[in-house]
């Protein structure tokens, strides 16, 4: 059989043996993350090569990608490795067996100087040693090893930045995706992927199939979303998707890219200033599961992780408690007293916050926290259901000196909060753009802290906390 060959110049002969990879080994065998390790393999002749003579692009192109598919390649590494290739190719000009390993330096180089992350350095190199080594007997990549990547710490969200995403959600869909993202740990992929069959209410488990690797694994279903989950699966048959797309296109799953646009928009509506992805909730998820003191082990088998490397990663951002963990100086029986008539009692604040009633005695100037800027009265008007109520808030101005009530300068409604069957209280805010003929009568200070992220948090929990007492209040409630 002949082999694709080199018309290059012969250099020096190499002493080692050819088909290994930097460090003497000979090459692994080619196959795919998701092959069958039981199935019958053919070992061909070490002159075996899937090309003979002088193949143009476009075949060399296609027996490769036939070669991927056989192999139980992914389709998105076929997809990666054929894009590789193909640029490769074009800018070499020159048929494929021409390819020397110079010419792989030489891209390799102009890759980097055009600012190539490590990562599609990577990709490029293994796609070219996947199809002329391995495949075509070449060893147009020998020496040639793959570039370090950069050890970077994942954003990682804290408990109530979560909260704020989740309830930043404008459509149902996003809230419970990002919710179940959350709390088991999904990637976007998976989670978009899901049936409404995967979900085992008895056992409280989603059962995530053939995720990243080929590979099933189970994950917790939260109880906090099981009732509102049940309601949402009753709509649909169960061998359709958990999450349909969108758009509304029918037998279609929702788009990792428009899951990615849906997230984006519910960090910014929630105020949080951090680079945000759909993967950093399942950072989250790991990390917090680690500061709460679940083996680590286990959290590698919640994310399917192969490696316990790649789960170590969270153990250099996750926190550590302060309960758990304490200075050595506290378990030396000495103590230390601060003598009252130090100067070190008078740098010490004695009341902290925006609530204190002296400034404390430093060499700066006190800035509060969160300043006042005026008063607000919420009007509560319950609906005869009592599962609703209308909410106008009142903006009220400075105290007269001649009277006790205060001016009202503006005053914002179309605010409602309901609960539904499954006891869940929704608060419904209009867009900020109905109020802007109110907004622009008050002054700055009022008008840019309305608008920001922790008025409507502070707005939220104290509306909730108004509606429920009145339920409780009103005769024949619950």
């Amino acid at each position: 059989m002949t082999m694709l060959v080199c018309e290059g110049t012969a250099g020096p002969p190499d002493p080692r043996p050819i088909h290994t990879y930097n460090n003497g080994q000979p090459y692994q065998i080619a196959r795919g993350r998701v092959a069958d390790r039981r199935a019958i393999e053919h070992h061909g002749s070490p002159g075996h090569s899937i090309l003979h003579g002088r193949p143009s692009t476009e075949k060399f192109l296609k027996a490769v990608r036939r070669e991927l598919k056989i192999r139980k390649y992914s389709k998105n590494s076929i997809s990666n490795y054929g894009s590789a290739l193909k640029v490769l190719l074009t800018w070499f000009g020159r048929p494929p067996n021409r390819v020397t390993l110079e010419d792989v330096r030489c891209w390799l180089e102009l890759m980097v100087d055009g600012n190539a992350s490590a990562s599609h350095l990577s990709v490029t190199l293994s796609a070219i040693r996947t199809a002329f080594d391995k495949f075509c007997c070449r060893d147009v990549t020998l020496g040639l090893v793959t570039p370090r990547r950069k050890k970077n710490q994942p954003v990682i969200l804290s408990p109530n930045e979560v909260n704020r995403v989740i309830n930043a959600a404008p459509r149902m869909a996003v809230k419970l995706a990002v919710a179940i993202m959350y709390a088991g740990g999904l990637r976007s992929s998976e989670l978009c992927r899901l049936k409404i069959a995967d979900l085992d209410f008895e056992r409280r488990t989603i059962r995530v199939h053939q995720g990243k690797g080929g590979a099933d694994r189970l994950v917790m279903l939260p109880r906090s979303f099981e009732a509102i989950l049940k309601a949402w699966c009753e709509q649909s048959p169960g061998e359709t998707w958990l999450f349909p797309s969108l758009s509304g296109q029918v037998n279609r799953h929702m788009n990792p890219r428009s899951l990615q646009r849906w997230v984006k928009s519910c960090v910014q509506l929630a105020g949080i200033k951090k680079r945000v992805t759909p993967h950093s909730f399942r950072h989250a998820f790991a990390t917090h599961l680690l500061e709460n003191g679940t083996d680590i082990r286990f959290i590698q088998k919640l994310l399917g992780h192969q490696r316990l490397e790649t789960t170590t990663i969270y153990t250099k951002v996750a926190q550590l408690k302060s309960a758990m963990v304490s200075s050595p100086l506290d378990q030396l029986p000495v103590s230390i007293d601060v003598p009252r008539s130090s100067k070190l009692t008078d740098s010490i604040p004695t009341s902290t916050g925006p609530n204190a009633s002296t400034p404390p005695k430093t060499g700066g100037q006190h800035h509060p926290v969160n300043p006042p800027v005026g008063r607000m009265s919420i009007g509560l008007t319950l609906a005869p259901s009592k599962q609703s109520a209308e909410i106008s808030l009142r903006i009220l101005g400075p105290q007269s000196p001649k009277s006790t009530e205060r001016n009202v300068l503006a005053v914002l409604d179309g605010i409602s909060v309901h609960r539904d069957q499954r006891q869940w209280i929704e608060l419904r805010l209009p867009v900020v753009d109905s109020w802007k003929s109110q907004l622009d009568s008050l002054p700055t200070s009022q008008r840019d802290r309305i608008q920001t992220p922790e008025f409507f948090e502070q707005l939220r929990a104290e509306i909730g906390r108004r509606f429920i007492d009145r339920l409780n209040q009103a005769p024949g409630s619950d």
